[in-house]
């Protein structure tokens, strides 16, 4: 079996590459006779991590139709339209040179390999990690109507993380009886915790973007500390972007320097999660809770908005706790309740339990397997 992925995304700090990593690592241990191949925007830190596991790959830049909000307009347009067909040419030169039995675009951010697989005949799934309606991060840069009609037209299966994800695009695609839910595995080894004399810390992983949502998480901090003025925000996932130094200014003018602590993006997060007494997501939207799942295999409580994805894998009091994401004054109370609680022991082995044997690569692997056999056979 020869399986060709796309990837939209160059790092490994995003849901979708880090999905892709674990399914090639989990598809070469399962079927060490498989030929895998990836094409990727550019030469990264993705490429290095997967290529032990990868038959071949090659470097080919496709155009995105999901933009930001405010750069969609008419020159956006035509810049797409002006470097899809070079990217189809290139992608199906590929494909003819490996000829594999089935491709796979591993994102909603882009349908070229989709297109270039259809001009070749040869058989493409979707793997869709974004809901663009919903993140509001993103959107179509053309009608979403006709996107999602070349998505259902082009692909013989459609794959999604979640039951809530599958939920969603069954009212949304042409072809509903295509979609197939397979939950992706989330690979966590981090270093045994040490029981280090600490402030109580609460840990949050996320890349610095607004829908992540680290600047609610101050706001809540600052309220959390007029109480607990010993209680620590760890935030991993830092870059250079604006909004990055729009919450450096934040904690500044808040007075937080001594109670926030940032560490810039890296490979192994989970070092610096297990650290911390419970795990925070402030998301506006995630197709599936992976950080949420991070979290509980760190063996952390985890606060989470009360919105599906977070429904979907928490229980209130259990493993973790629940919070209304517009008001930052709830999640102060959350963070509080978690302070003042004596089964914070407890809540953490509840943690443990509420993902054992689940999310494995070994698992996710053999599904995708059986999802991809049955649609051969």
């Amino acid at each position: 079996m020869k399986i060709l992925f796309f990837s939209h995304g160059k790092r490994a700090n995003g849901g979708a590459e880090r999905c892709l990593l674990d399914l090639v690592k989990g598809l070469k241990q399962a079927r060490e006779s498989w030929e895998i191949y990836v094409v990727f925007p550019a030469k990264d830190e993705l490429w290095e991590m997967t290529r032990p596991y990868l038959s071949g790959y090659a470097f080919i830049r496709q155009p995105w139709w999901l933009v930001r909000p405010k750069k969609r307009n008419w020159r956006k347009r035509l810049l797409f339209n002006l470097k899809k067909s070079p990217a189809i040419r290139k992608t199906r030169d590929y494909i003819r040179e490996i000829k594999p039995d089935i491709t796979i675009t591993n994102t909603l951010a882009t349908p070229i390999g989709a297109i270039a697989s259809q001009a070749e005949n040869i058989p493409h799934d979707w793997f869709i990690h974004e809901i663009p309606e919903l993140a509001r991060n993103l959107t179509y840069l053309f009608c979403e109507g006709s996107c999602l009609e070349k998505i259902s037209s082009l692909s013989q299966r459609i794959l999604v993380p979640s039951d809530f994800a599958g939920k969603y695009y069954t009212n949304k695609l042409s072809s509903p009886e295509k979609i197939d839910v397979v939950y992706q595995s989330v690979e966590v080894n981090p270093p045994k915790r040490t029981e280090p004399d600490q402030s109580f810390t609460i840990g949050m992983l996320g890349n610095f973007e607004p829908n992540k949502g680290q600047h609610i998480a101050i706001e809540a901090l600052r309220e959390v500390v007029k109480k607990y003025p010993d209680t620590r925000l760890l935030l991993i996932g830092g870059n250079n972007s604006r909004y990055a130094q729009e919450l450096e200014k934040r904690i500044t003018e808040y007075n937080l320097r001594q109670n926030v602590s940032i560490v810039a993006h890296t490979v192994h997060p989970h070092d610096y999660l297990i650290q911390a007494d419970a795990a925070l997501v402030c998301s506006g939207f995630e197709c599936f809770g992976r950080v949420i799942v991070e979290g509980l295999k760190c063996g952390l409580p985890v606060i989470v908005p009360d919105k599906p994805f977070g429904q979907e894998l928490i229980k209130e009091g259990y493993n973790g706790f629940l919070y209304n994401r517009e008001s930052s004054g709830d999640l102060a109370q959350k963070i509080i309740l978690l302070r003042q609680t004596g089964h914070l022991p407890e809540m953490k082995q509840n943690a443990l339990k509420s993902v054992e044997n689940r999310f494995s690569i070994p698992t996710f692997a053999e599904e995708f397997i059986s999802i991809i056999n049955s649609k051969k056979a």
